[in-house]
């Protein structure tokens, strides 16, 4: 049985955590800079809040609690792994488009629910508009942190287990992980022959 190497692990997680925070922090400055503090602005912090909420719940939260330690068990038992990825990265994107569509056309309603204060104002045709361009977000974040979730699992690239995993906290703030899902998992494996 090989050591934990803990202090490692540590320190790569701890690395790309403190790299997620500050391109966050950037990304808020940025914001900040761009839309000022007028009605644009709170419309489009409110409209960029949905998406968020609504990802803890699918990419960080009861799914990939239920997904991860299922899909290590497969994993570790040689019980097709890659299928049972696949089967779910399927069934969520599923899922997730019909999601996607209907938070789309109900989205004045989801406005009014987060600030009943727009109604009557500007600000809440400025917060439906901008809620519908940034609601498509918890399809592909999702389906990143899933892919996420099966990379973290198999050591690719000559990369140690565990690593992959933390980088998209960061890397979704890039974007570079968004189209990126069903190739991830497809090559979580070598291929045969």
């Amino acid at each position: 049985m090989k050591p934990i190497r803990l202090m490692a692990g540590f320190f790569t997680v701890g690395i790309w955590t403190l790299l997620s925070r500050v391109l966050g922090f950037v990304r808020d400055v940025m914001i900040a800079a761009y839309l000022g503090s007028g009605p644009v602005a709170e419309a489009f912090l409110v409209a960029f809040s949905l998406p968020n909420m609504f990802r803890r719940f699918f990419a960080e939260g009861a799914f990939n609690m239920a997904f991860i330690p299922m899909f290590s068990k497969r994993l570790e038992a040689g019980d097709d792994p890659q299928g049972f990825a696949q089967d779910a990265f399927v069934g969520m994107a599923f899922i997730l488009t019909i999601f996607t569509v209907l938070g789309i056309v109900a989205m004045p309603a989801l406005v009014l629910m987060m600030a009943s204060g727009f109604a009557g104002d500007a600000r809440f045709d400025l917060a439906v508009t901008y809620g519908r361009l940034a609601f498509p977000y918890i399809l592909f974040i999702s389906l990143a942190a899933l892919a996420s979730g099966v990379q973290c699992h198999r050591p690719l690239h000559g990369r140690r287990r565990g690593t992959r995993g933390a980088e998209p906290r960061s890397g979704h703030r890039r974007c570079d992980r968004c189209g990126d899902g069903p190739a991830a998992v497809g090559r979580a494996w070598p291929q045969a022959g």
